[in-house]
């Protein structure tokens, strides 16, 4: 292999190089900034519903959920950005160093190049050629040499090719650097203001705590009347799993007793594609804000009590409709505290859709995704919006957030 074709391959093992080196960050950048944008639309979404919440004279525990969830999602934001800034400055890094590599590689270039010319010089007249290759000994010898002239014009026209491609290059990574730099003084600029509005929410979290605190004993009162509430609403749709399983094994003639459906090949099918959508399902209402999570937490102002809760609430807007997180049938419609439940199979998992005032569908329905299932019950005391919504396979009640798209 010619010293040429060397320096090309190694020209072009550089450029992979780079390229690699630079595409994987700029993939990380895009998610960062969808993340981004998904959490601003989200915190924009969180404010004008407590924008609507806020209008009341006393602080409620709704209005307290929303800020919270505020607050988580700023903080994310914030952490997104941070990252954002880091990745930013190792971009700036590795550009100031491949400029600082590209321009040592022109300025070495140019020197070679130099020679090159000085030697030219030298033999810039046709005579000197010809009597370079007429006073070779042999044939073989004016061959070569012949041969080497070629070489050279190639290799000094190549040398120029080079030398215009790296300063083309360099041009375009000066531009890039300068864009970075920018867009650091956007991001830090960013930062700023998040934190500033981070302060502010911590504070009028801070507030409504200290007001909600001093209703504490009526407050107590009402979560217990609460948690009861959603204990007898758990055990009645833990029952109605065990009829419907108790239903496809005695449909299946299957008597083993279990706690697991009996399933058809359909259902077998339907359970397979429920699951392989696993944190890619629809959220059950078309905007909300996750208000308490699944299992068991501490109460967020009155410590003394634990919140057990079997799937998610989300606060959503008066007059928002549930919709079926997937296709299913249509197992169960029941009453519960007055208010109403819907229960979806989809083969061997359930989906619940809890407190709603009106129900737009009837047991034995086929229903699709995204499918309008019922209104949301809109307390007015509490002026506020809450679906409960879980998921179970089986027996077994599983996170919603590991299911639903983020």
């Amino acid at each position: 292999m010619s010293a040429i074709a060397l320096k090309y391959l190694r020209f072009l093992c550089v450029l992979l190089l780079t390229a690699a080196f630079f595409y994987a960050p700029a993939q990380d950048r895009k998610t960062l900034e969808a993340n981004k944008k998904k959490l601003e639309q989200e915190i924009a979404q969180t404010n004008k519903q407590l924008n609507k919440t806020s209008k009341q004279k006393n602080a409620t525990v709704a209005e307290l959920q929303l800020v919270n969830s505020n607050i988580n999602k700023r903080r994310q934001l914030i952490d997104g950005l941070n990252k954002e800034v880091t990745l930013t400055e190792r971009e700036i890094g590795r550009l100031q160093s491949k400029i600082t590599r590209l321009s040592n590689d022109i300025e070495n270039l140019k020197k070679e190049y130099a020679k090159l010319l000085t030697m030219a010089r030298r033999h810039r007249n046709q005579y000197s050629l010809l009597m370079f290759i007429f006073s070779s000994q042999n044939f073989n010898q004016a061959w070569r040499r012949i041969r080497y002239i070629s070489q050279y014009d190639d290799y000094s026209r190549k040398q120029v090719a080079i030398i215009t491609e790296k300063q083309e290059v360099l041009t375009s990574s000066r531009k890039t650097l300068e864009e970075e730099k920018n867009n650091k003084q956007q991001l830090v600029a960013q930062q700023v203001k998040a934190k500033k509005e981070l302060e502010k929410e911590q504070k009028n979290k801070n507030q409504m705590v200290a007001q909600l605190k001093k209703q504490e004993k009526t407050l107590k009162s009402k979560l217990q009347e609460q948690q009861n509430k959603v204990n007898k609403l758990n055990d009645q749709i833990k029952k109605k799993i065990e009829e419907e399983i108790r239903a496809s094994q005695k449909k299946e003639a299957q008597k083993t007793g279990g706690t697991s459906f009996a399933l058809t090949p359909a259902e077998k099918a339907l359970s397979s594609n429920f699951e392989s959508n696993k944190g890619k399902l629809p959220w059950p209402l078309e905007r909300g804000t996750i208000s308490s999570r699944f299992g068991t937490h501490p109460h967020p102002v009155v410590s003394s009590l634990t919140v057990t809760n079997n799937g998610i609430d989300i606060l959503t807007e008066k007059g928002a409709v549930a919709r079926a997180v997937f296709k299913g049938e249509v197992c169960n419609v029941e009453s519960a505290y007055g208010l109403r439940f819907v229960m979806v199979r989809h083969g061997a998992y359930m989906t619940v859709y809890a407190n709603l005032d009106q129900v737009f569908v009837k047991p034995g329905q086929t229903v699709d995704t995204k499918q309008k299932i019922g209104r949301v019950y809109h307390d007015a005391d509490e002026n506020k919006t809450e679906l409960q919504f879980q998921v179970w396979k089986n027996t077994t009640k599983l996170n919603p957030e590991a299911w639903i798209a983020r």
